[in-house]
C-alpha cells in the first residue's frame, strides 16, 4: 500500500536493460539470499540466514535491470569490480504488510523472506532497499558476495515429480509460473493435477493472457501434504500441510498466507520460475497475492477462478486493489502528498503521472459516479481500501469486483507491459 511511479517513466526507462550482458556477469542458474527481516513500524533490520545456488534462473537475460519501480523494496546487484548496477528488481513482503497493523506499533516481529537473483561470476555487491513513505528508498542492507564461497549452499533436492500443465518454450522467453500445491494429501495428487488444468483454463480466459497463451509455461510441483485443507485460525482448524497456509492474515478472515519462504523457495526450485502460485485445497472463500513475493487461491469455492487472476494481478503486475475496505480517511494509509507507487490508484497530486493521457478531454477529473461516465476512463473516488481520496481509474475492473472477469484498460496495460518485460 504505499507510494510511486509513472507510465511515462516505465516507457522512458525500457532500453536500459540493453547495457547488461548476461554472458559477461551471469551463470544459467540463480543465486538465492534467504534472510530475516526484523523490527517494527518506526525499524527494521535485515540478517542474513544463508545464500543458496539453485538449478534454475528462469527469468529474461535480456531485461536485467527493473524500469518499473514498484514494490516497497528492491533488491540491486552490482558488480564489484566496477560497482555498475547488473541486476534489480521490485518487490513487496508481508512484512511490511504488518508495519501497517496496530500490533506493530507495540511490539517487533521477524519474518523469513529470500531474493532470487541470476548467479553471478564474479564477486558482487548486494543492496537491499525499503521504501519510506516519501516514496525514498533508503538501503537497509548491503553485503559483498564472492558466489565461489564455500558457504553458498549447493545441495539439490529430487523428492518431488513435476509436470508441465502449459509449455510454450524456451523459459528465459517466457513468462513461467509455478503451481505449488498446499493440504493436498498424497491420494489427492491427481485432484491437484486436475485443479492445475482448470485454473490454467481460468487463466487464459483473460486478457491479456489469452491472447498471449504462447508467451506462458505452467509448471506443478507433486509435492504432498499430511493433511486435507489448511489453517482456518478464526474456526479453530488447524492442518499439517507442505507450506502451512493460513487464513485470517492480521485476522482478516479471507486473506490467505503463508509465511514459510523456505519452504516454498525449495519447492519453486524444483523448475525455472519468475512466478509463485499456491493452490490451496479448500472450499473456502480467499486469496493473497504480494508483488513478486507470491500468489495464493483457495481451489473449490464457486469464484475460485475469478480469485486466482485478481491475486495475479498484485504479484504480478503490482496492482492494487480498487475496492473500499473499511478506511475513510486516504492519509491513515498513503502520504498524500506524492502519488501511491501502484499504476492504477492515484490521488490526484501528479495525475499526469498516472493515466491521465488515456482519460478523453471531456471526462471532469475527478469523475462523477453517474451511468454516462460508466464506460469511460477516469478518476472514481473510491479504491486502495478507502472511500475518500484514492481514486480507480473505472467503474469496474477485476482489481474492484467480482462481478468482471476483465483488466480495466490501465490495468490491462501495465500487465501486458509486465508480461512483454518477461519475455523479451
Amino acid at each position: 500500500m504505499k507510494i510511486s511511479l509513472s507510465f511515462i517513466l516505465m516507457t522512458l526507462s525500457l532500453n536500459l536493460n540493453a547495457q547488461i550482458d548476461f554472458d559477461t556477469y551471469f551463470n544459467d542458474k540463480s543465486m538465492r539470499f534467504d534472510y530475516i527481516i526484523g523490527g517494527n513500524n518506526h525499524e527494521s533490520n535485515i540478517y542474513l540466514n544463508k545464500l543458496k545456488e539453485e538449478t534454475y534462473w528462469g527469468g529474461s537475460k535480456i531485461n536485467l535491470i527493473d524500469t518499473f519501480n514498484f514494490g516497497d523494496f528492491r533488491v540491486l546487484i552490482y558488480d564489484a569490480k566496477t560497482d555498475k548496477l547488473i541486476y534489480s528488481r521490485g518487490y513487496s513482503t508481508l512484512y511490511y504488510e504488518w508495519l501497517d497493523t496496530d500490533e506493530a506499533k507495540k511490539i517487533s516481529r521477524s519474518f523469513y523472506e529470500s531474493v532470487l537473483f541470476p548467479f553471478p561470476k564474479n564477486e558482487i555487491v548486494l543492496k537491499i532497499e525499503m521504501r519510506l513513505k516519501n516514496t525514498v528508498f533508503k538501503t537497509i542492507y548491503e553485503q559483498k558476495i564472492n558466489p565461489n564461497d564455500s558457504s553458498v549452499i549447493k545441495d539439490k533436492q529430487i523428492k518431488y515429480k513435476t509436470q508441465r500443465i502449459h509449455y510454450s518454450g524456451d523459459h528465459h522467453k517466457k513468462l513461467d509460473i509455478v503451481i505449488i500445491p498446499d493440504g493436498y494429501t498424497k491420494n489427492e495428487i491427481e485432484k491437484f493435477h486436475s485443479d492445475c488444468k482448470r485454473f490454467v483454463n481460468y487463466f487464459f480466459e483473460v486478457e491479456p493472457f489469452k491472447s498471449n497463451k504462447d508467451l506462458v509455461n505452467f509448471w506443478a510441483i507433486d509435492a504432498e501434504s499430511e493433511e486435507t485443507g489448511t489453517d482456518i485460525p478464526g474456526e479453530n482448524i488447524w492442518k499439517n500441510t507442505i507450506i502451512d497456509s493460513h487464513f485470517y492474515t492480521f485476522n482478516s478472515e479471507r486473506y490467505l498466507t503463508t509465511q514459510n519462504i523456505e519452504q516454498l523457495r525449495n519447492l519453486a526450485a524444483y523448475v525455472p520460475y519468475d512466478q509463485i502460485y499456491i493452490l490451496v485445497n479448500t472450499p473456502k472463500y480467499g486469496g493473497g497475492g504480494i508483488f513478486n513475493y507470491y500468489n495464493l487461491c483457495s481451489s473449490d469455492h464457486e469464484q475460485s477462478g475469478l480469485v486466482f487472476t485478481h491475486e495475479f494481478g498484485h504479484a504480478f503486475a503490482a496492482l492494487a486493489d480498487e475496492y473500499q475496505y473499511g478506511y475513510d480517511k486516504a492519509d491513515d494509509i498513503y502520504d498524500m502528498s506524492v502519488e501511491p507507487w501502484q499504476p492504477n490508484i492515484s490521488n490526484l497530486v501528479n495525475f499526469d503521472l498516472k493515466w491521465k493521457y488515456l482519460v478523453d478531454k471531456t471526462t471532469p477529473i475527478p469523475t462523477p459516479d453517474e451511468g454516462k461516465y460508466k464506460d469511460k476512463i477516469g478518476a472514481f473516488e473510491g479504491a486502495g481500501y478507502v472511500t475518500k481520496g484514492i481514486y480507480r481509474p473505472a467503474d469496474d475492473c477485476k482489481m474492484r469486483s467480482n462481478s468482471t472477469d476483465e483488466f480495466c484498460p490501465v490495468c490491462y496495460s501495465v500487465v501486458l507491459k509486465m508480461l512483454k518485460f518477461y519475455t523479451e
